[in-house]
């Protein structure tokens, strides 16, 4: 009998609350196979730069524009096996300026958001219990609105190609770092035959807030 309460003891010792009232967990992989977890994109330690081109009547003026990166936020978890699925990936930007000789007048990209579109999941490689890189391949809409003069219309979302992103997650059982590069090419939007991107890249820095 004594045997049985000391080994009930033991098992509700390892999944009880700390004393302070909150879960514990021996490292970042336990935490993240334990139950999904949230982190957030700040601005500092993040950038990124669009490659985009725009029809003249000399043809067509190409040029890298460089993004500030605003907020965003993703979620992931991983299964018994190590492996990490992203399921929540949104990242916003600020306003991007369009040269004038585009529309002859003031112009933006305003509201500007990638948001995933569905849950991605990749191998993952675990060098400690601390420390993982994974590659993941993510389908992402791409969000806008147009400000000429002053004047906003929100724009149809553009449903961008695959893109590969890879994540480096570092950190503890109390927190979780991430740092993140996606990188792709192509002819990734076009509107209206007028402004096309061709390239997109985005160093992200993501802590734990959850």
């Amino acid at each position: 009998m004594r045997i049985a309460l000391a080994f009930a003891l033991l098992a509700s010792a390892c999944v009880s609350p700390s004393p302070s009232g909150t879960e514990t967990f021996d490292s970042v992989r336990d935490r993240l196979e334990t139950k999904p977890v949230r982190l957030y994109v700040g601005s500092e330690g993040s950038e990124g730069q669009i490659s985009a081109r725009r029809w003249t009547n000399a043809g067509w003026v190409a040029g890298d524009t460089q993004v500030m990166i605003e907020d965003g936020e993703l979620k992931a978890s991983a299964d018994k096996t190590g492996r990490l699925t992203m399921s929540t990936f949104e990242v916003k930007v600020m306003p991007i300026d369009i040269p004038e000789e585009v529309f002859k007048k003031p112009a933006q990209l305003t509201d500007v958001k990638l948001v995933l579109t569905h849950a991605a999941t990749g191998e993952t490689t675990w060098t400690s219990d601390d420390a993982a890189t994974a590659t993941l391949n993510l389908d992402l809409d791409f969000q806008w609105t147009i400000k000429i003069d002053g004047n906003k219309t929100p724009l149809g979302t553009q449903h961008m190609p695959t893109m590969p992103i890879n994540v480096t997650l570092s950190g503890d059982g109390e927190l979780i770092d991430a740092s993140l590069a996606l990188h792709a090419e192509g002819e990734l939007w076009d509107w209206a035959g007028l402004l096309q991107m061709t390239a997109l890249q985005m160093s992200l820095s993501a802590e734990q807030t959850n």
